[in-house]
């Protein structure tokens, strides 16, 4: 056997033992194991196709950080500080700052999930890292650099990174609680891990961690450095709705502080408000775009996933609340996320085709169990699974007009194009920027990028 020949069987064996095992990830498996053994060369070998295959592993896998990974993770690196609600290391080893976010080759991002059993790592070599799988160099990759806000205060001496983290590239996310309304009586979402954390030491406490007038502080830093350019507010539902009047008050001080009408790419993201009213107070206030979301489409689904939301909103309200949303907002700057493995389907799928031909932007977010939730040590669908539903909401963003329309004028049904370069935890900004691709340069159906993103199928 040749030299290249024991080269190419070292590198595809090598990835197929990095991958899962289960046997719903078979054709992920094998797939993988294909398109890492090309002869090619390794910088000709990783196109945008084999790269979002290789995320997806990391995916689910996770990432083992050798002691070299840790260099400069909380100086020039960003460290992780989670997101209340889905804190992908809630129980992970934190001795050392968790690096946040990992920039992949061809624009594409994946969280750092730390799994000291994972087939892949992360090492630093004379300066660069690099991923490997079984300890064999894949490509190099970094992490995202530590924003310069992060070392800033405000002016009452809260550190701004305990107030608000940076994400997702441009992102500013503040949630503004650790507690739900929802907690009493048990009756919480059950894939919902907010109740597992608590307030950050230094901060207000449960209910409120940030102030208004704090969280503009950090939002004027943020957006002054450059590095944010929208904003989006998160927490758990309050007794008495007492989420919108705070709402309301953060989007006029953002807006004070920036001298803006509206603030930004702002996004509030809440439980549909009782009073219908209070979505035109939320417009009024600055915000630009409103998510509400619904989680789960099937009424009877919805009652036994989030009994809560149900109690005290109701599916039927929750849907007329986002129809009129559309009406204040305009169509494609109200969006809902249906998270995809809690239910069949076919049920995801006619929530999806009703909302997406209501002007309303579903977002296809994967369900993955996290620890603290009610749901932990559950198992979500396989990657086919998955990827065929994440072509099925593309195929509906064609459907109710042009994916190059919707990707290039904004919020009109889909995602902006910055999102799509930006927002890459979630794959399925990555397979609409393949998508795009594919129809822009009329790519064949043997390209890996038509049959991820057009096929949907793993099973080539």
């Amino acid at each position: 056997m040749g030299i290249k020949q024991l080269l190419e069987n070292r590198v595809s064996g090598q990835i197929k033992k990095a991958l899962p095992l289960e046997a719903g990830d078979a054709a992920l498996n094998g797939l993988i194991g294909r398109v890492i053994a090309d002869p090619k060369r390794t910088e000709q070998l990783f196109g945008l196709g084999e790269v979002f295959l290789v995320k997806a592993a990391l995916y689910l896998t996770g990432v083992r950080l050798e002691e070299s990974a840790f260099e400069g993770v909380g100086t020039v690196y960003k460290e992780q500080h989670g997101i209340y609600q889905f804190d992908f290391n809630l129980n992970a080893d934190k001795q050392n700052p968790l690096p946040a976010e990992l920039s992949l080759p061809h624009g594409l991002h994946v969280p750092v999930v730390v799994n000291p059993q994972s087939p892949f790592s992360l090492s630093r070599e004379k300066g660069q890292l690099y991923l490997k799988a079984n300890g064999m160099r894949l490509f190099p990759v970094e992490y995202e650099p530590r924003p310069k806000f992060y070392d800033l205060n405000t002016s009452d001496g809260i550190a701004m990174w305990k107030l608000a983290q940076h994400r997702l590239g441009d992102e500013l996310m503040v949630t503004y609680n650790t507690y739900c309304h929802t907690l009493k009586g048990g009756k919480q979402c059950r894939f919902c891990a907010l109740n597992a954390n608590e307030s950050i030491a230094g901060c207000r406490n449960g209910m409120f961690i940030q102030t208004p007038a704090q969280i503009a502080e950090v939002a004027e830093a943020g957006y002054s450095e450059g590095i944010v350019k929208r904003l989006e507010i998160t927490g758990g539902i309050l007794p008495h709705r007492a989420e919108i009047p705070f709402m309301i008050e953060v989007a006029k001080a953002v807006t004070a502080r920036l001298g803006t009408k509206t603030i930004p790419n702002g996004h509030a993201l809440l439980a549909a408000p009782n009073d219908v009213a209070d979505i035109d107070r939320l417009k009024e206030a600055g915000w630009e775009y409103v998510f509400f979301n619904l989680e789960v489409w099937d009424e009877n689904f919805f009652k036994a996933y989030c009994p809560g939301k149900e109690e005290l909103i109701g599916r039927e309200h929750w849907l007329k609340a986002l129809d009129y949303a559309v009406r204040v907002f305009g169509p494609g700057n109200v969006r809902c996320i249906l998270i995809a493995g809690l239910e069949p389907f076919q049920s995801y799928m006619e929530g999806a085709e009703y909302l997406t031909s209501h002007g309303i932007f579903c977002d296809p977010a994967p369900w993955m169990p996290m620890p603290g939730s009610m749901l932990e040590g559950h198992s979500s669908p396989s990657a086919q699974w998955h990827i065929n539903l994440l072509v099925k909401t593309l195929d509906l963003w064609e459907k109710y007009g042009s994916l190059d329309a919707h990707l290039s004028c904004g919020f009109s049904g889909a995602l902006p194009l910055d999102t799509i370069a930006k927002d890459g935890w979630l794959a399925f900004n990555d397979l609409a920027r393949m998508r795009l691709e594919v129809r822009r340069q009329n790519l064949p159906e043997s390209d890996l990028r038509y049959k991820l993103s057009v096929k949907g199928d793993l099973n080539l």
